[in-house]
């Protein structure tokens, strides 16, 4: 008996791979920080907009600053000193994704069912992640300050130099500047420009390669005072693989926890939980993965001919089946903290450009 053809038939493994990756998304982890410190969005509008209707805008009121008329002339011609007003307004954004599920698509397959399911599922939840992280950076931008006047050149040494282009509104930082005194020269720059504050950095991969390095070689019992340098905690230093360093070491935003903030809404159907022919709205009890917010879920189940996913030849559990639908909807509304006119006033987001020179 020849054996040669049972030889050679292939070897089909019940084990699956997936050659997909998945990275930090540096900015939307900025931002779900910054949230936590936003404590000038009270519980109530945090409520109304989880409910809020896109037909309705949610406004926070705010107290413009002006310079108030003080005189060395006391009497009755008192300063009117009146406030003027303005508003914060809550801008809404959607990301919208699902996939379809047909189980008898398994039957004859040697791809587990359950791997490819969960395989689906992290994959949306990733790419819808990523759509919120560029919405993220895409904010910071349309927020970045357009003056930083003081502070860079105080701050400089020698190579060691921060300055601000007032043609990008960016901070320039040279190559010697990024090593080990980087964050505390930022601080420093930020305070002297009245915005100091607790701070996070986002920038492109590797950005802070040069600074973590710094920090890394030394240890709690040599010379080095760590505390000077002014390193953050490793919580707050973000990475993200949207923003592009060109022919920069990285470019980044720096910005205060709180001057900006992202909130979940539900529309009504997928808070009364509806059910209704095979259909069913909900929400998700936990945050999904990577979009790190609660999504309006619906569900569906239909009945159809699905010969049409295989091409060779006619799978006959495919003839009548059915298949399961899921659809996943984030839509988040960014409130960003209140400055009347971001021509004159330094803003809490610094764009960074960390040179290569």
């Amino acid at each position: 008996m020849n054996l040669d053809v049972t030889m050679l038939n292939n070897y089909q493994d019940t084990n699956t791979f997936s050659e997909s990756r998945y990275a930090e998304l540096g900015g939307v982890d900025l931002v779900k920080n910054s949230t936590r410190k936003a404590d000038w969005v009270s519980p109530d509008v945090i409520q109304k907009i989880s409910e809020s209707s896109s037909l309705r805008e949610v406004e926070i009121p705010a107290i413009i600053d002006q310079d108030v008329v003080v005189t060395a002339v006391p009497g009755f011609e008192i300063p009117a000193n009146l406030s003027t007003s303005g508003k914060i307004t809550a801008i809404a954004y959607d990301i919208f994704s699902g996939f379809r599920h047909y189980p008898a698509h398994y039957a004859n397959n040697t791809v587990k069912e359950q791997f490819d399911l969960d395989h689906k599922i992290k994959k949306v939840a990733y790419g819808m992640g990523k759509k919120l992280d560029e919405i993220v950076l895409s904010r910071l931008e349309a927020r970045k300050t357009q003056l930083m006047p003081l502070g860079t050149a105080q701050v400089s040494d020698g190579s060691k130099t921060f300055g601000f282009n007032v043609t990008t509104d960016t901070l320039e930082i040279s190559k010697e500047a990024q090593k080990e005194y980087m964050f505390a020269n930022l601080s420093r720059i930020v305070e002297a420009n009245e915005v100091g504050g607790d701070y996070e950095i986002v920038t492109s991969r590797a950005g802070l390669a040069a600074a973590k390095n710094e920090w890394a070689k030394y240890g709690n019992s040599n010379e080095k005072n760590l505390q000077a340098l002014g390193f953050p905690a490793i919580d707050q230093l973000h990475e993200t693989g949207t923003l592009i360093p060109g022919a920069n070491n990285f470019n980044g935003y720096y910005v205060r926890n709180g001057a900006i903030a992202m909130y979940e809404n539900f529309p009504a159907d997928f808070r009364m939980g509806t059910k209704f022919g095979g259909k069913e709205w909900s929400i998700s009890d936990m945050e999904i993965p990577f979009a790190r917010l609660r999504a309006n879920v619906f569900t569906n189940l239909e009945a159809t001919n699905a010969t049409a996913l295989v091409s060779a030849g006619r799978d006959t559990n495919l003839v009548m089946t059915h298949f399961q639908e899921m659809a996943l909807w984030i839509r988040v509304y960014f409130l960003e903290e209140f400055n009347s006119d971001l021509t004159t006033r330094v803003n809490p987001v610094v764009k960074i450009v960390g040179l290569a020179s």
